[in-house]
């Protein structure tokens, strides 16, 4: 089994059956399948051979999962990345990637454009782009998609073999490539149709980004039943509430920002979305109120997941049955085990707080080209997460404190060490430390603290746009505070706990 096969099998059986909307494309199953072959044949006689990794840089599209699907019968490896990234954050993924072609689009190519003669892996002629106009020097993905063969690729694609390398930020700051195989992702997706009922009628929306882990697998555990996925190019609150209603949504994942903007919606009630039968959130904490809003509002379940990108969803908490527990994430998943564990690696009691550990089939392969981290972060089996919480006499886990004194924003994780590595490269910056501060509307908001060289002078605004020239604009502060000093614990780490405590004073614990 491979990950292409869900495709080929689903064309097979029901060629005639919708399997991809995105705006004003609908496609078939047997119609994706042929412009996948097509894309799949293309990409060959490019060059592109099984193993060789190719970068993903574009925002939703319909032919983003054409891409994923082409690459899997390959047996080539993709590596979506942020379409946020800009200047010194996106050359480090592009360098580590050692990405051989990379796709994009008119809105992400002049990033490129400003790193393009450093990108030392990209073959010759491996600039595909997406959309009309190609440029003269790129290769036009819709020819690729239009005029290739559309028989199956003859290549042998194992479970085994690498499939997804997903980048997330580690304890340096540095994002770590997370390699994933053929055979976890399938895995998810079973798992996945079981535990939130995905069947063959059913339809499933995606509005958040398709680089990010949870957009990736919950399209294609849809695809894997046989069901139909929407694609919204970008999250719209009531473009939302009205994909539902005309598409018959059924199931869909969503962040708690997201869920509070419907909410703020005057005119939500006039939408019909008695479709849907299951929501999913997960990235922050729900609060008790967007809680009531989900089921009141749209009168269906509704589930918390916990998990990383490197071990999966390994918790999962049923709301509509269980709703009197506040800031849970419920049992482990499927096959999935959980402890939370002291210092030593030893459980701790019932109701005490320790480190979170999984282990499981939904483990991480290994970092990419970081085989120490990967060492570094098992302990006899088990994945150290990094994160903070407690169990309580049925099991259930509860979330303490957040890994490695990460930003959450609106559901997106922002860490720190990202944006203190671009401050610390501007030349009037000797120290830097980001926090996340209260903000009414997206939970948290960045704040920089920092202190300058002697004799430099550098304002809020000119440190703000330098890190908008180097940063997804999400990682950007939103504030920057001068200091003489940073406070430091005996082993010189930045107490970031002190920085935040003031702003927190008096508000609903940080978690």
């Amino acid at each position: 089994m491979n990950v292409g096969n869900i495709l080929r099998f689903n064309a097979r059986n029901y060629p005639r059956k919708e399997a991809l909307v995105c705006g004003e494309i609908r496609r078939t199953y047997g119609q994706l399948n042929d412009r996948v072959n097509s894309l799949a044949n293309g990409l060959r006689k490019m060059g592109v051979r099984k193993g060789d990794n190719a970068a993903i840089l574009l925002q939703n599209s319909a032919e983003y999962i054409e891409i994923y699907f082409a690459l899997a019968k390959l047996g080539a490896i993709a590596v979506p990345l942020n379409f946020m990234y800009k200047g010194l954050g996106l050359k480090f993924l592009m360098e580590n990637a050692d990405a051989k072609i990379v796709f994009l689009e008119d809105q992400t190519r002049a990033e490129i454009e400003k790193i393009r003669d450093d990108l030392r892996t990209i073959q010759s002629g491996g600039y595909v782009f997406v959309g009309p106009n190609t440029p003269g020097d790129y290769v036009s993905y819709e020819d690729l998609t239009t005029s290739g063969a559309t028989q199956e690729p003859d290549i042998p694609v194992h479970e085994d073999d690498d499939l997804l390398i997903l980048y997330s930020s580690g304890t340096t700051g540095l994002p770590k490539g997370i390699v994933l195989t053929h055979k976890t992702r399938l895995t998810y997706y079973h798992w996945c149709g079981l535990q939130y009922g995905m069947r063959f009628q059913d339809v499933h929306l995606i509005n958040t980004p398709l680089y990010h882990n949870m957009a990736c697998f919950l399209s294609f555990s849809q695809f894997y039943t046989g069901g139909r996925v929407v694609v919204m190019r970008k999250f719209d609150a009531r473009e939302t509430l009205a994909s539902i209603e005309h598409e018959r949504v059924t199931g869909m994942f969503m962040v708690p920002t997201q869920y509070n903007l419907i909410a703020e919606l005057p005119d939500k009630k006039k939408y019909d979305v008695s479709s849907l039968k299951w929501f999913l959130t997960a990235g922050s904490p729900l609060s008790t109120s967007t809680k009531k809003f989900i089921l009141e509002f749209f009168q269906c379940e509704l589930y918390d997941m916990y998990g990383l990108t490197e071990c999966g969803p390994f918790t999962n908490m049923n709301h509509h049955l269980e709703p009197d527990k506040v800031r849970c994430v419920g049992l482990p998943f499927f096959h999935m085990e959980m402890r939370v564990v002291d210092d030593q690696g030893k459980d701790v009691p019932t109701g005490e707080i320790g480190e979170i550990v999984a282990r499981g089939p939904l483990l991480l392969r290994t970092y990419y080209k970081n085989q120490k981290a990967y060492q570094d972060a098992m302990r006899d089996g088990w994945f150290s997460t990094g994160d903070l919480g407690k169990v309580d006499e049925e099991g259930y886990l509860y979330l303490v404190d957040r890994k490695k004194d990460m930003i959450c924003s609106g559901g997106v994780n922002i860490y720190p060490s990202d944006i203190e590595a671009i401050l610390l490269s501007h030349p009037g910056i000797l120290e830097s430390a980001a926090i996340g501060v209260p903000d009414p509307k997206w939970g948290e908001a960045v704040k920089a603290i920092v202190v300058l060289r002697e004799g430099q002078a550098v304002s809020e605004k000119e440190l703000i746009q330098y890190c908008r020239a180097n940063l997804a604009g999400y990682q950007v502060p939103k504030s920057v505070e001068l200091v003489q000093s940073l406070p430091r614990n005996p082993s010189g780490k930045v107490l970031r706990k002190e920085l935040r405590a003031p702003y927190w004073e008096g508000q609903e614990a940080k978690i």
